[in-house]
């Protein structure tokens, strides 16, 4: 009813302003330049730069998936969701980079979590539908504001509001009952000064893993006052998310029980996870269900060779329903830019967000002991597992500023700018259910939840940033760029492990009080002519270790900030009708912090500091147009991710011990050393058609290179075809109506995008160091399936 009331105003608002003029929007274009310009770079800057516009964006937009799949059709990007349709949770890298080292800003603003230092896309729904162009900096880029680039930095911004009355209305309809529906509209220009515009999107789906059902959404409101050299906006973006999680993967077994090939010496024939589909397990979530054993322990398969898997079960008798996150953001953006005059340009932007949410999980068959507890029944037996269901979250508040000044004139360009922000976030978990009643009774007395962690966290992110261009010898530009940061993160409380003390538990201090200050230069020189542009840079980088880097350490030393020194150089030709380019880099790396493979109890990945490291690589791009109604383009990514020196902390029998094991030059893990992409794109009148094929090789699972614990390479193609009709007579308003079809992996290849590995020397039965107790999780994308979508702009 909320949908249906908001698009009727919008109609109604629209009808009753259609005769209000248009003014000049050359200004507008200027001033929306204006808020981005701290944080992006012109075309002759010396960087590794892809840019999307509005319409590729509109067009994706009606996909249902997170943005992370539209960056893929640009070098060295690779993405994957949970439920294997890519809505909702989703994730991606950047050169071999994950979410945590990639720079996210809107408008200029830090969209990075400042604890995690990721964004969760989850919480990011439909967002392509609100922006007006992305741009994506490889490697260290330019100086941004938040959490420093390790891979690369992704700059939002969002649209301008329309000077034109408008209201778009979408609604598209999928495999696994996914849906996405949206309106958009904007007043237009009102009083000759002010507009208003509005959207909301919603995106659900029954997810292609098992228990991975969901709906998430987001909504937007503008208002925005043009002037003649200035203009006043505040942007409100909210987002809500209830999503079935699935962070384990389709995994190769339960508990210390593994389906791998070898384990054991076992001949299961499972590698990968084309072999779990074969074998019935394709849709596996162990958030969600369990493998079923015999009373010897064997894993049950049914007539057909499938293995069995069965429903968590309550105390009543239903079933655990499945996992989910729940979680609400809003972002508050207030900002003010001003051109005085053609030469000097300023922005402020005040910023707060606030969000709050939780995981609710079912924990089957867990110990007592891991959250602290211990339990005698009435007899005086001690107990020591049952099921629970757990839930931990958070609240967030981050609020700050944003300025930045630009001086420009013929042979100058040079931007300064601020940014200051402030963090507060809790931290705290819940038990809402225990199975064994009189635990239950016990811990939850009255029903009321019973607590068993509880920490506050405080960080400060300062920096400050002075670039400069020089133009000189009319082709030849020189750039320079220097950005000052200081961070302070601290935490009070305790953590969610628990340490056995005399007869009793006690939970892990969380206490961290740490005090950062990086100093990042860079420079460049850059030739542009003609269409020609030839450039070369060098970088500095220094970021600061997240939450993890401390909670979830393991074996492994105390964590140290990481450090880059980014050294690239390329070519570019842009022509009439063709374009090609070639960027190399070396990317030097001191205490970077390397995914181990390993991952926490709510999937996140674990990292940890490697003294010395490397990745370097070649990303070449090309295109060309024959025809008018022909584009053929492709880009390659080929790369070489290498480790100096490592030493791997080994499980020794399920943890009892750690065994030290040296390695010598081996690939980081998750670092593909190629990553291809070939696109087609056909469009003649309002009809078009566009072939996108993906192929990404081998991923290592952890830093040790070994076969067994990686991901096979694999290619997937997709094809997205639409028709736009534009009537000619007055239909009710309607300007243009847009029919399309999405075509996901026409070829319907089975395979994991990534995963996670837990691997244990069994030392007991005298195996060497690589024959291993193994155990995989992978993070399936799915076969093929179809989305259509109908677009309606008035």
């Amino acid at each position: 009813m909320k949908r249906i009331i908001l698009f009727t105003a919008a109609l109604t608002c629209v009808a009753a302003i259609k005769a209000q003029t248009v003014t000049d929007t050359l200004k507008q274009q200027q001033l929306d330049e204006v808020v981005v310009a701290g944080v992006r770079v012109p075309k002759s800057a010396p960087y590794a730069v892809s840019n999307i516009k509005k319409k590729e964006l509109e067009a994706f937009s009606k996909s249902g998936r997170e943005m992370p799949f539209l960056l893929t059709q640009t070098p060295g990007v690779l993405a994957w969701g949970e439920n294997g349709l890519g809505t909702g949770t989703a994730a991606m890298r950047i050169r071999g980079a994950a979410g945590s080292r990639i720079n996210i800003t809107l408008d200029g603003v830090s969209l990075n979590s400042p604890e995690d230092q990721t964004v969760f896309w989850a919480n990011m729904n439909s967002y392509a539908s609100l922006m007006n162009s992305v741009q994506i900096q490889r490697g260290i880029g330019t100086s941004t504001n938040g959490d420093g680039a390790f891979g690369g930095s992704v700059s939002l911004a969002t649209s301008a509001p329309s000077r034109q009355p408008s209201v778009e209305v979408s609604g598209s309809y999928g495999s696994y009952n996914t849906y996405n529906a949206g309106v958009k509209f904007s007043t237009g220009l009102l009083f000759n000064h002010l507009v208003f515009d509005g959207a909301y999107h919603e995106t659900a789906t029954d997810g292609y893993v098992n228990g991975t059902s969901g709906r998430s959404g987001s909504y937007y409101g503008g208002l925005t006052w043009l002037g003649d050299n200035f203009r006043i906006s505040y942007k409100n973006i909210g987002n809500f998310e209830k999503t079935g999680q699935a962070w384990n993967g389709v995994v190769t077994g339960s508990n210390d029980l593994s389906l791998m090939d070898g384990t054991y010496g076992s001949k299961t024939g499972i590698t990968t996870y084309k072999d779990m589909y074969e074998r019935g397990l394709g849709k596996f979530n162990q958030l969600y269900e369990y493998l079923q054993t015999d009373a010897n322990g064997a894993f049950v398969k049914d007539g057909n060779g499938n293995y069995e898997t069965a429903r968590y079960m309550m105390r009543d008798g239903s079933f655990w329903n499945k996992t989910t996150d729940n979680f609400y953001q809003n972002h508050n953006l207030l900002s003010f830019a001003f051109q005085p005059s053609s030469h000097w340009s300023h922005n402020v932007t005040l910023h707060y967000t606030y969000g709050y949410g939780y995981y609710s999980e079912f924990k089957h068959n867990t110990k007592f002991a891991k959250f602290g507890l211990a339990f005698n029944d009435s007899n005086g037996n001690l107990v020591k597992k049952s099921d629970f269901v757990r839930l931990k979250g958070l609240s967030q508040h981050t609020y700050g500023i944003v300025y930045t000044s630009n001086y420009k004139d013929e042979s100058w360009d040079v931007t300064g700018g601020l940014n200051l922000q402030q963090f507060r976030g809790s931290h705290f978990g819940y038990l809402t259910y225990i199975k064994n009643e009189e635990a239950d009774a016990k811990f939850r007395a009255g029903g009321n939840d019973y607590k068993f962690y509880d920490s506050k966290a405080h960080k400060y992110d300062y920096s400050g940033f002075f670039k400069a261009k020089y133009n000189f010898a009319d082709y030849w530009n020189v750039f320079m760029d220097l950005q000052i940061r200081h961070v302070e993160y601290m935490t009070d409380g305790q953590n969610d492990r628990f340490y056995k003390v005399g007869n009793g538990y006690q939970n892990q201090r969380l206490d961290i009080s740490e005090r950062y200050d990086f100093v990042n230069p860079k420079a460049g020189i850059s030739y542009y002519r003609g269409g020609h542009k030839a450039y070369a840079s060098i970088a500095h980088a220094s970021r600061e270790p997240e939450r993890n880097n401390f909670t979830n350490n393991g074996s492994y030393p105390a964590p140290s900030p990481e450090r880059m020194m980014d050294i690239e150089m390329g070519y570019q030709y842009n022509g009439r009708n063709w374009r090609a380019g070639v960027n190399l880099y070396y990317m030097d790396y001191n205490n970077q912090f390397v995914q181990t493979g390993a991952q926490s109890d709510i999937g996140e990945n674990l990292t940890t500091n490697i003294k010395s490291s490397y990745r370097m690589g070649a990303e070449l791009e090309a295109g060309w147009s024959p025809l008018s109604w022909l584009t053929v383009e492709g880009n390659a990514a080929l790369s070489r991710n290498i480790i100096k020196d490592f030493d791997e902390m080994a499980s020794v029998d399920w943890e009892s011990s750690f065994r030290k094991i040296h390695y010598n030059h081996s690939t980081l893990a998750f670092s593909p050393s190629a990553i291809l992409n070939g696109m087609l794109n056909l469009h003649y009148k309002g009809f078009e058609a566009v072939w996108h094929t993906n192929f990404v090789s081998r991923q290592y699972l952890d830093n040790t290179e070994n076969m067994t614990r990686s991901l096979p390479c694999y290619s997937q193609t997709n094809v997205n075809l639409s028709y736009t009709l534009r009537p000619t007579k007055h239909i009710a308003g309607l300007k243009e109506a847009v029919f399309g079809v999405n075509l996901n992996n026409i070829f319907n290849r089975h395979y994991a995008a990534s995963g996670w590995v837990y691997s244990s020397i069994l030392d007991n039965d005298g195996h060497p160091n690589e024959n291993r107790y193994t155990q995989i999780g992978f993070i399936p994308m799915a076969g093929f399936n179809v989305m259509g979508s109908v677009t309606l702009k008035f």
